[in-house]
């Protein structure tokens, strides 16, 4: 049963009062310039016509928070501070009912929501996922690893499959992640960075580092064994030539390579298993 909403006009809206009025719901994916610019530019030739925005009651001193349009709000701001506009009719849906985060997700099904756009609207502070790798996580950018990178380690090491996690299922495999599969990955990030500091390391394909991932995951391992088969692996020009092509083929190379030469060569014995599609 859709969520219960009501239609709101705001006829000749007052630009000056969009910061009161409007922000992005906290769940909302990031912003594009490029596109800000795009729907400014279609305002002001009189060629943008979606002027409908989802929103929910405000969640502090705004009255609404946007759930389907920050561009277009975005858009209006910018038509004001450069083109001058001063007021535009606004149509508002405005839900009343039912889960917000939901709501955005699936009102956002027909657009290229990435991973990570799914993974923010279901941070909502109370998942362990979130909460318990806030300190080498985060949703985008590049000063921790995202969530979006730490889920699909996980999916990998858990169903052997090389297929990345679907959005629109994340919300299922989140339920499937326990508290021991969020401690294998904070005692593996540590390991990882004696390993490799600088993020554009080869190391860092998702190749290798999701079959390094597993290999940890999968096998009780001293961590300075796990430091000498990472240093081995970056100097192996067989793996870093593999890393390069990024499909089935090269995972399963990488990791039939750690299991079957790299591991021995640090003295180490490891459980071998699939590689699926």
């Amino acid at each position: 049963m859709p969520p219960s909403a009501e239609i709101i006009h705001l006829t000749d809206f007052d630009l000056d009062d969009i910061e009161k009025t409007f922000t992005p719901a906290k769940f909302e994916r990031k912003l594009s310039p490029n596109k800000i610019n795009k729907i400014a530019q279609a305002i002001m030739d009189n060629k943008f016509v979606d002027n409908v925005f989802r929103v929910v009651n405000g969640s502090g001193s705004v009255t609404y928070d946007v759930i389907d349009g920050q561009h277009r709000i975005a858009a209006l701001r910018h038509a004001r501070e450069y083109f001058g506009l001063q007021a535009y009719d606004i149509i508002l849906f405005c839900y009343t009912g039912g889960n917000q985060r939901e709501i955005y997700r699936r009102l956002n099904l027909g657009k290229p929501l990435t991973l990570s756009d799914h993974l923010k609207a279901l941070d909502t502070g109370r998942i362990a996922y979130f909460t318990e790798l806030r300190e080498v996580c985060e949703h985008y950018g590049n000063t921790k690893f995202r969530y979006s990178t730490i889920l699909n380690w996980l999916h990998y090491a858990k169903s052997t499959s090389i297929r990345p996690v679907r959005p629109i299922a994340v919300d299922d495999f989140l339920q499937g992640v326990t508290s021991i599969d969020i401690k294998k990955v904070k005692l593996f990030v540590p390991v990882l960075q004696q390993i490799a500091t600088n993020p554009d390391s080869p190391f860092y394909r998702y190749t290798i580092l999701r079959n390094f991932f597993r290999v940890y995951f999968e096998n009780k391992v001293p961590d300075t064994q796990m430091v000498q088969l990472g240093q081995l692996l970056l100097k192996s020009s067989k793996v870093i030539e593999l890393a390069e092509k990024r499909d089935t083929f090269a995972m399963r190379g990488i990791y039939h390579y750690i299991i079957d030469i790299a591991a021995p060569k640090v003295g180490l014995t490891l459980a071998k298993g699939d590689v699926k599609k």
